[in-house]
């Protein structure tokens, strides 16, 4: 019976020996073990994933590489047509391609305000973006209605011819208002919808 007792109580002492060796050595892996993120550190890290909203800047309205027939007169360079024998001041810029009745594109996305056909310039567009506001002349086919929302680069229509320019045959007569105001085409390329409004606000 002692054999037994002494071998009940062995089997006891090796069972509390055990139980406190894997409780310190769990402690010691806690201890070593790196410490779990708080709260605040996981919102920092959330907080830096999004990414800045890449934003639209002028495209010119053409994806062929037309040229400047007239020049936007700005007081210095000689910009002018002629129109039943009297030369008037050019307000935008004349675009040609080969003759060739090349796709125009919007500029920016926007909404088609205007779609009318005038006498001297032809199928006309305006499509209003923000502070920018631009008139596509001297259309052939239009592809878009007034009311319409457009996005960059998207077919409005094709160069054309008008009865104002009608020796350019085939061109683009672009026109173009930053806060209601004309201003050179080719300083608005590029720019985009804070830079036109810091333009409109000089």
């Amino acid at each position: 019976r002692k054999a037994v007792r002494w071998k009940k109580r062995g089997i006891v002492i090796l069972s509390l020996f055990l139980l406190i060796a894997v409780g310190t050595l769990t402690w010691v892996m806690n201890q070593s073990s790196p410490s779990e993120p708080t709260v605040a550190e996981s919102d920092q890290v959330i907080l830096t994933l999004p990414q800045a909203a890449q934003t639209e800047t002028v495209n010119r309205p053409f994806s062929v590489e037309a040229v400047i027939a007239v020049d936007y007169f700005d007081g210095e360079v000689d910009a002018f047509t002629k129109f039943e024998d009297v030369y008037r001041s050019s307000q935008g810029i004349d675009y040609t391609y080969n003759d060739e009745a090349f796709p125009v594109l919007a500029m920016m996305s926007g909404e088609v305000s205007d779609v009318r056909e005038d006498e001297l310039f032809g199928n006309t567009v305006v499509i209003t973006s923000g502070e920018l506001t631009v008139t596509l002349q001297s259309l052939g086919e239009v592809s878009v209605s007034k009311g319409d929302s457009v996005k960059q680069g998207e077919a409005i229509g094709t160069a054309g011819t008008c009865v104002y320019s009608k020796d350019l045959g085939n061109h683009l007569h672009l026109v173009s208002e930053v806060g209601g105001r004309l201003v050179d085409p080719q300083s608005i390329y590029d720019k985009s919808a804070e830079e036109l409004s810091a333009m409109a606000a000089d």
